[in-house]
C-alpha cells in the first residue's frame, strides 16, 4: 500500500533546475554535453504571473528560462531578469550552478496536498508564483531545503494545453510551453 506522501512526492521526481547567467550558452552546453536539442525558451517570464512572493512577502522578481528534456527529466535553466530573487540571491552567494528539483503535481488538490505536507514540514516558501493563460496554467513554488540538501525544491502542476506541450518537448519537439 503506498502511504499519501510516496504518491504525491516520491513518484512525482522529474525536474533538475540550473541557475545560469547566459541562456543560450547554457543550451548550447547541454547540447553537447548531454543530447538535450529541442528546447523552449521563455524570455520575460514573470511579467504576467501573479500571487508572486519572495520569502513570505510580495515578489517583484523577472527571470526568463529555458526548458528541455533528457529522457524524462526536466532541465530548467532559470536566468535572474531583474528585482529580488531566490536566483539572484544564488548567484551572490554560490555563482551559477544547481539551484533546485522539481516534484511535478499531478493538479491543483495534488499541489494543495503536497504544499500542506512541506507547510507541516516547518519549510518555509521562498518563491512563488502563479501562470494563468488561455491555454493552461502553472503555479509553482519553491521551499527552502537548502540546510537538507543543498538546494531548493520546488513543487509544480502544470494543466491545459501546457502539459500536452510539454509532452511534445519531452519527445524532442520543439514546441513553445509558455506562449
Amino acid at each position: 500500500m503506498n502511504s499519501p506522501l510516496t504518491t504525491l512526492l516520491g513518484k512525482q521526481f522529474d525536474q533538475v533546475c540550473f541557475v545560469v547567467n547566459d541562456l543560450d550558452a547554457a543550451m548550447d552546453f547541454h547540447k553537447k554535453a548531454n543530447g538535450i536539442t529541442a528546447w523552449n525558451v521563455a524570455i520575460d517570464l514573470a511579467k504576467d504571473q501573479t500571487e508572486k512572493e519572495y520569502f513570505g512577502q510580495p515578489g517583484d522578481f523577472q527571470f526568463s528560462c529555458a526548458y528541455g528534456y533528457a529522457g524524462e527529466t526536466l532541465f530548467e535553466l532559470a536566468r535572474h531578469d531583474g528585482g529580488d530573487s531566490v536566483y539572484n540571491d544564488w548567484l551572490k552567494q554560490h555563482g551559477p550552478g544547481l539551484h533546485h528539483i522539481g516534484f511535478r503535481q499531478t493538479d491543483a488538490e495534488d499541489y494543495a496536498r503536497a504544499d500542506a505536507h512541506y507547510r507541516n514540514m516547518g519549510l518555509s516558501k521562498a518563491m512563488a508564483g502563479l501562470f494563468q493563460g488561455p491555454f493552461g496554467n502553472c503555479r509553482w513554488a519553491y521551499y527552502d531545503t537548502r540546510p537538507f540538501i543543498g538546494c531548493y525544491t520546488e513543487l509544480y502542476y502544470v494543466d491545459g494545453e501546457i502539459a500536452a506541450r510539454m509532452e511534445q518537448l519531452k519527445r524532442g519537439i520543439a514546441v513553445s510551453i509558455t506562449r
